[in-house]
């Protein structure tokens, strides 16, 4: 293996294994002193030089490995501001501006100065804070220089599993802290900016902008300013989820096509020109200096299109190529993707994690791998140039889906069977019409205005047109998008599967053949990891915010989910974003019964996405279906998924295999949806030495807890999960002086307004020796029944520890 690709192994397998375990300071620094020793020992004897490049490897790993975990340490000052948990007032300089859908705006700023209650603190250095503006931020510009007055928070994770990891997402573009305000009547300009690059380029792009929207159809308007400007983030949430489907997404994300086809067109315009000049052909060869010459041009759409992962691993690529060109020194282009690739690592980490960055690289280098299949003679051979095109391109999207169908799984959960037609239909679509024609308005734009405008309509009409065309893909059943929430060894054993897919242009017939085998005997172990849990009884109390899920599992298969938590705002969904990956992980397919305490949000409102998705059983509910909300409604008539309405008092689930089961129903009694909750109790073990039980609360208050306690409670409760996210109103220490359980479990967001759990409850629980696992603390927590009782796990890490 050529030494670039193993520096790059090294260095990825050195960042992997850092999100789960990072080799300490001291340990680090002695093995990796200790693998350079061995390294120059090696080189010194001839006998052992092949274990020269594994020891360089291992401390190139090692380094990554030390490297990480002091990439996503904050500030003292970011701790400090986070941990006042009010609002202040901060004051600094935007670095950068981008528009949203729906008229938000993102705004980013080094802040310098920070406010609290009047007195200015004192910060070490200026933080840099990414300000969420919901509406109106379209005048301001870098380098003006604004305050306003919000809450500043550090950037965390839920600590569920599978859960997208937002703070290193943050921390790649060098944020660390976020904040919101809802318009700009909540923002003062101190100070307006005075010029700059930057500056300049937010302005044209907001010129051009403008004048798209003010020229073209707003649906269209939209595709236009996507794929010309790198405005994707305009695009509604539910055309990203067509073109997703369809898996066109990368269409409309400026990337090494657009740079590609703007350099194309480009220098076929620089070679008329240079065609024409005697003594600049006698010079240079055109092929060795144009593509130096369109440097400029490209680093300027570069910066007009925001800067992505992608297009910037293009710009490097094409820098690179013409300076080798101009050097006449000839590179393998996979050596070169591989040198680009590691020296983005060593500038930037985080990017390894960066779905940009992984779906760019990955996808130039199975184009390249099956870059001999693409040339073939037998298809340069062919007699009609469209008919050698479009073969070209079906080639080379089916290199490009292997080569990243399983990092958008990772990613996106999303499998497209719609993208290898519509690729075939709409990449020479956008190639040879939308994108040129965008182009062409994009260079008349300040000289002919009405000529670009006729052009921006044009591509905005043709952009249409593959829209629909994308809808009608989508909309037959066998080409409809599907989402496939696996385990991380799962989309690891796709990899492994897909491996010997993109390396057989490459491998000779023994070499691949072996290589086939091996990575066929890896994919069976790694798909059996996730298997049913061996011990009798698992509880997994999610951490999803302020809010509320369970999972209760045994070891004979069966799942139930006891309500799906829920924010109660509309951009977040925690079904799809917190629970769904949570069970790909776990390794949960389907659910034998899912309880919906009672009809609050933060219960409720998760499990639409639940239910729309996963095979459900059973619905178990207090009061008749009606009487919820019309979401929950529609979705439980929509896939006919079977309701039992609980009678009131103790009912036993029968079917339970491991233990008895038992649900309370007081909604009769209840004076509000709080004490109407359902309470679930499970008691396991035959002898009464030997019991243990838990039981889950709900969200009684005070008089449901009295009701629960009236009706008996079957001991011993050794697990409870304190009523109402330990408020203090619901006569919780009732509970624990009578059931005297071990541990108790509370499922709370962090810093939340509530002030949840109560301090006096907590005070209380610790003179009783009651342990307390905390969501906003600890995460997901799993309780583990076994032979001495409940086993306590918390998620760090990517693991339960």
């Amino acid at each position: 293996m050529p030494l670039l690709f193993c520096l790059l192994a090294a260095a990825i397998a050195g960042l992997a294994a850092a999100s789960f375990v990072s080799v300490g300071a001291t340990t680090g620094w002695i093995a990796i002193l200790l693998c350079l020793c061995l390294t120059l020992c090696c080189r010194c004897f001839p006998r052992y030089s092949r274990f020269s490049l594994l020891f360089f490897c291992l401390a190139l790993s090692l380094s990554f490995n030390l490297r990480y975990p002091t990439l996503l340490q904050f500030a003292d000052d970011v701790t400090r501001i986070d941990q006042l948990s009010r609002r202040t007032t901060a004051v600094g300089v935007i670095t950068d501006v981008r528009q949203l859908a729906e008229g938000r705006s993102r705004v980013d700023m080094l802040v310098d100065e920070v406010w609290d209650k009047g007195v200015m603190l004192n910060l070490a250095r200026p933080l840099w804070l990414r300000l969420s503006v919901e509406a109106g931020a379209n005048d301001l510009l870098p380098q003006d220089r604004i305050s306003f007055n919000g809450r500043l928070r550090q950037p965390r994770l839920f600590g569920t599993p599978g859960e997208f990891h937002w703070p290193r997402y943050v921390a790649s573009q060098k944020i660390e802290m976020t904040s919101w305000v809802k318009d700009m009547d909540q923002i003062e300009l101190l100070a307006t900016g005075k010029g700059g690059l930057q500056r300049q380029i937010v302005q044209w792009r907001n010129q051009i902008a403008a004048f798209i929207v003010t020229h073209v159809p707003e649906k269209r308007a939209v595709l236009v300013r996507a794929l010309v400007l790198g405005e994707g983030r305009q695009l509604s949430q539910e055309t990203r989820n067509i073109l997703a489907s369809a898996g066109i997404s990368h269409l409309f994300a400026i990337s090494g096509l657009h740079l590609g086809l703007l350099g194309m067109f480009g220098y076929r315009l620089l070679l008329l020109i240079y065609r024409r000049s005697t003594r600049l052909l006698l010079w240079q060869p055109p092929q060795r200096v144009l593509p130096l010459v369109l440097l400029p041009l490209l680093f300027l759409y570069l910066l007009l299109t925001g800067d992505a992962v992608s297009t910037r691993r293009a710009f490097v690529l094409a820098g690179t190529g013409a300076m080798l060109l101009l050097l006449r020194y000839p590179v393998n282009p996979l050596h070169l993707l591989a040198a680009v690739a590691l020296i983005f690592l060593l500038c930037n980490p985080l990017l390894l994690w960066s779905a940009g960055w992984q779906l760019s690289f990955s996808g130039a280098a199975g184009i390249l791998l099956w870059r001999p299949l693409w040339q073939h003679r037998h298809i340069s051979a062919l007699p009609y140039r469209v008919l050698r095109y479009l073969l070209q391109i079906f080639l080379v999207s089916c290199a490009a889906t292997l080569a990243t169908l399983p990092l958008v799984l990772f990613n996106f959960h999303l499998l497209a069977p719609a993208a290898l037609p519509a690729n075939l239909i709409c990449v020479p679509f956008v190639t040879l019409v939308a994108l040129p024609i965008g182009f062409i308005g994009l260079l008349l734009f300040p000289w002919w205005p009405p000529a670009a405008a006729l052009m921006f309509r044009c591509c905005g009409f043709f952009l249409e047109q593959l829209y629909l065309f994308s809808l009608w893909l989508t909309d037959i059943p066998v080409l409809a998008g599907m989402y496939l929430y696996w385990s991380r060894s799962q989309y690891l054993a796709l990899a492994l599967l897909v491996l010997p897919v993109l390396l057989w242009p490459r491998l000779a017939g023994r070499s691949w053949f072996k290589m086939t085998v091996g990575c066929a005997l890896l994919v069976l172990l790694l798909w059996q990891l996730p298997v049913v849990s061996r011990a009798p009884v698992t509880l997994t109390m999610f951490s999803v915010g302020q809010g509320e899920s369970l999972l209760l599992q045994n070891n004979n298969g069966q799942n139930i989910l006891i309500d799906g938590g829920g924010l109660y705002g509309d951009r977040f969904d925690v079904g799809q974003r917190l629970l769904a990956p949570a069970f790909g992980e776990l390794g949960v397919r389907h659910f034998d019964r899912i309880v919906l305490t009672h009809n609050h949000a933060d219960h409720w409102k998760g499990l639409v996405y639940v239910l729309s998705h996963y095979p459900v059983a059973e619905l178990v509910l207090g009061e008749p279906l009606a009487n919820y909300h019309p979401a929950i409604v529609a979705v439980t008539r929509g896939r006919n998924i079977p309701v039992r309405v609980v009678e009131q008092g103790w009912s036993l689930f029968g079917d339970w295999r491991s233990g008895d089961l038992s649900l309370y129903n007081g909604s009769a009694a209840a004076a509000n949806a709080n004490d109407a909750s359902l309470v679930l109790a499970l008691r396991y073990g035959d002898q009464t030495a030997d019991e243990q039980g838990l039981l889950l609360a709900g969200d009684l208050e005070a008089r449901g807890v009295q009701h629960l306690i009236g009706a008996g409670i079957r001991s011993p409760i050794t697990l409870l999960k304190l009523p109402h996210h330990g408020s203090g109103k619901s006569e919780t220490e009732q509970l624990v002086r009578l059931l005297r359980p071990e541990v108790g479990l509370v499922s709370v967001g962090y810093q939340n307004i509530y002030r949840l759990p109560a301090r006096a409850l907590l005070d209380h629980l610790d003179e009783q020796n009651v342990v307390v696992y905390r969501t906003d603390r600890d995460g997901t927590v799993r309780a583990q029944l076994r032979a001495d009782g409940w086993h306590l796990q918390k998620w760090q890490n990517g693991l339960f520890r």
